[in-house]
Parts: structure tokens; C-alpha cells; sequence
């Protein structure tokens, strides 16, 4: 057995976990996976710090509001800057900003003031910066590992986030219900802190050359590439389907598991908050798993056809929720959230594998807004559906669209043969 796996090279688990062997790239796997651990903490305490302060559950929606379009409108300047400016140094400023910010939230929490304007305020500075860093996050990763070991290191990162983002609102409960909500912030603050001293020892280990300074950009002797931003995404099939099964995705899984998933356990299945946890919890296994098995499939030839078959698996996994039954829909909801996982840290791998560094940045701005700025006309949408046609129907849609869109991605050739 040892003489076939060296004959046909290292064993996958070895491959899947050689990112590992790199230090810059172990810093940046323990800042964030510490970071997503801290905002388990803001999830848990921000609704209790809105209600402490006399807020009500209309108010606890505008300050999420406030979060959210700051973020939205703050990730498309993120990826210019990581461009301009270098991916680390974005990192660094966010995370300090956020350190800053999360702070103050912890003071506000001890202070208790009447209202919830401060708090607001606060809230949308957070998404500002974590607007500015979700491409950056992104654009690092080329620059500190090398181009096959790229999906094993976004499977790592992947995976860790889910563990952390699971693990963090537990530990959070706990803090909130023992301690108070002040404590909780001051703890996501501690870990942007730590987030940033990673950042700072990559820096200082790599003398900050290329992830702190501007990306190259081309010259004559690097031969035809597009040198604008709207040059590549006229130009790249590639491109132009990744933002299309992005943009569909975030359109129908937001209104899915937010609004039709829980009316789907009250109204049909009939198991109510317990159920809905349950079918959730499913949900973000799968997700987890599927993280975990993107990191073991290094070396596919077919890594656009791999991932688009996987998006088919979970656009036919969706629609089958509502007429499975409970033990059913757990299943497929496990289903769907692994195959849609994997599916995107290998469109994720093939996009950085295949863009110009010194555009790095902007596409992967462009994806992070694709992923991220239908989610509120989801949500809406599958609000009035719901209420009209019923839970089923959302889920039907879904994965209609799914299918629609990852059979798009996989007509292109610019895909399906990479």
C-alpha cells in the first residue's frame, strides 16, 4: 500500500494538509478562525445590549440593517484598495477598526445608555470595516501559498470558520447568561486583537513586500491580459458564470433557510423550534463536512465541472426539503449544505488560480458583493412568497434556479474543462 501511494505521489490527507507546513499561512488560519470565534460572541450579545437598552425587535432590525449595508457598500472598495494598497494592509486596518469599534460596544454595554443610536452607529462602523475585509481575506491567499495547494488552504479556512462559527455563539450564551453582554464584546474585541497580531507577525516574517505593497501589474513581456477590471469581466467566461451561480445562490439559500426553512418546520412538519434547530443544525454539518472534503479532493483535473456537478447536487438536494419528511429533509439539507460548501471553495480555488494578481482584489470584491447583496431581497421575497403560496414553494424555486444556473456554468467551456 505504501509503495502504490508513492508511486502515485502523497496521500490526499497529506496533501489536504500541507498548507499547514507554511507559517505565514498557519497565522493567517489561527487569526481568523479566533476572529470568527470573537463574532460568534457579537451575534449572541448584540440582540441582549439592543434589549437591555430599551430597545425592541423593530430596532434590534435597523442596527443588523445598519451592519449589513454598511458591509455591502464597503466590499467593493475593499477590493480596489487590496489592489492599490496590498491585501495585508487592508487586513490589518480592518481588524484594528474592528478591535477599536467592538470596544466601544463593550463600554456602551456596561454603560447602559437610554437608547439605541450610539449602539447603531457603532454597529454600522463594523460593517464598514468588515465590508473592507471579507475581499482581502480572499486576495491574501495566493500570496502565501502556492497555486495547488490553494483549495486544500480555502478548504482549511473554510472549515475552521464553520467549526468557529458554530462553537462561538454556544460559548457566547453562556458568557451573556452568566456574565453580561459587555463581557462578551470585550472578548470579540480581544480577538480582533489577535487577528491583527497574526497579520503583524506574516508582515514582519515576509518583510511586507508583496503583501503589503501595490500588486505588479503587467507589463509587455508578460503577453495579452486584460488590464482593467472591466477588461477581465468582459473577456472571462469563467468570471462571468462564477458571479452568476453566486449571484442565484445568495438570491434563493437566504429567503431558504431564514424564512421558508423555519415556516417549513412550524406549518408543515409541524416540529416546531426544536425541529427548525435540528434542520439548521443539519444544514451547517453539511457545510462543515463539505469544507472538510474539499480539502481531501486536490489534484482534480475537472475542478469548474466538479464544482458545478456539486451545485446540481444541491439545487436537486433543496428541492427535495418539503416531500422528504423530517428524517428526509435533514438528510438533504445535510446534502445541500456540503455539496454547496465544496462547490464554492473550488469555483473560490479555480477564480484565484486563474485571475491576475493585481486584479485579485477587485474580483474577489465583485464575488464577495454577488454573495452578499441579494441576500435582503431574498429574505423579503420568500416573506411574501411564503405567506402566499407557502413554505414548498420557496424551496421548489430554489432549487430551480440552482439547477438553472450551475447548468449555465457548466455549458462554459472556460469551466467545464478546468
Amino acid at each position: 500500500m505504501r509503495a502504490t501511494e508513492t508511486a502515485k505521489g502523497p496521500p490526499r490527507r497529506r496533501l489536504a494538509l500541507s498548507p499547514l507546513r507554511s507559517r505565514g499561512f498557519r497565522l493567517l488560519f489561527a487569526g481568523q478562525t479566533v476572529s470568527v470565534l470573537g463574532d460568534g460572541f457579537h451575534l449572541v450579545a448584540l440582540p441582549w445590549l439592543v434589549f437591555g437598552s430599551g430597545g425592541d425587535s423593530g430596532q434590534l432590525g435597523a442596527v443588523l440593517a445598519a451592519y449589513g449595508v454598511c458591509r455591502l457598500a464597503t466590499t467593493p472598495a475593499g477590493g480596489v484598495l487590496a489592489d492599490r494598497l496590498g491585501a495585508w494592509r487592508v487586513m490589518m486596518l480592518s481588524d484594528a477598526g474592528r478591535a477599536l469599534l467592538s470596544g466601544a460596544l463593550a463600554v456602551v454595554a456596561v454603560a447602559r445608555p437610554d437608547g439605541f443610536v450610539v449602539i447603531a452607529v457603532l454597529a454600522a462602523g463594523l460593517g464598514l470595516f468588515a465590508g473592507l475585509f471579507l475581499p482581502a481575506s480572499f486576495a491574501i491567499m495566493p500570496s502565501l501559498l502556492p497555486a495547488e495547494q490553494l483549495q486544500a488552504g480555502n478548504a482549511l479556512s473554510s472549515t475552521a470558520n464553520y467549526a468557529a462559527g458554530l462553537a462561538g455563539p454556544a460559548l457566547a450564551g453562556v458568557a451573556v447568561t452568566v456574565l453580561a453582554p459587555g463581557y462578551a464584546f470585550g472578548v470579540d474585541a480581544v480577538t480582533f486583537v489577535v487577528s491583527a497580531g497574526c497579520l503583524l507577525a506574516i508582515g514582519v516574517a515576509r518583510g511586507a513586500g508583496p503583501l503589503a505593497g501595490r500588486p505588479r501589474t503587467p507589463g509587455a513581456a508578460d503577453g495579452p491580459q486584460p488590464r482593467t477590471f472591466r477588461q477581465l469581466l468582459r473577456e472571462s467566461r469563467l468570471l462571468q458564470a462564477i458571479l452568476v451561480v453566486t449571484a442565484a445562490a445568495n438570491l434563493t439559500l437566504g429567503g431558504m433557510t431564514r424564512v421558508a426553512l423555519p415556516t417549513l418546520a412550524e406549518r408543515d412538519l409541524s416540529v416546531g423550534a426544536a425541529g427548525y434547530g435540528t434542520l439548521f443544525a443539519a444544514f451547517s454539518a453539511g457545510c462543515l463536512a463539505g469544507g472538510l472534503s474539499a480539502a481531501g479532493l486536490t489534484g482534480l483535473r475537472r475542478r469548474g465541472a466538479t464544482s458545478m456537478a456539486l451545485g446540481l447536487l444541491m439545487g436537486v438536494a433543496v428541492a427535495l426539503v418539503p416531500v422528504a419528511g423530517l428524517a428526509g429533509a435533514i438528510v438533504a439539507l445535510a446534502v445541500a449544505g456540503a455539496a454547496g460548501t465544496a462547490s464554492t471553495i473550488l469555483a473560490v480555488t479555480l477564480v484565484q488560480q486563474s485571475v491576475p494578481a493585481y486584479l485579485m482584489g477587485r474580483v474577489m470584491g465583485a464575488i464577495m458583493v454577488a454573495g452578499l447583496g441579494l441576500f435582503p431581497l431574498s429574505v423579503v421575497a420568500a416573506g411574501l412568497i411564503v405567506d402566499r403560496l407557502g413554505a414548498p414553494v420557496i424551496f421548489w424555486a430554489a432549487g430551480a434556479m440552482l439547477l438553472a444556473s450551475f447548468t449555465y456554468g457548466l455549458s462554459q467551456r472556460d469551466i467545464r474543462e478546468r
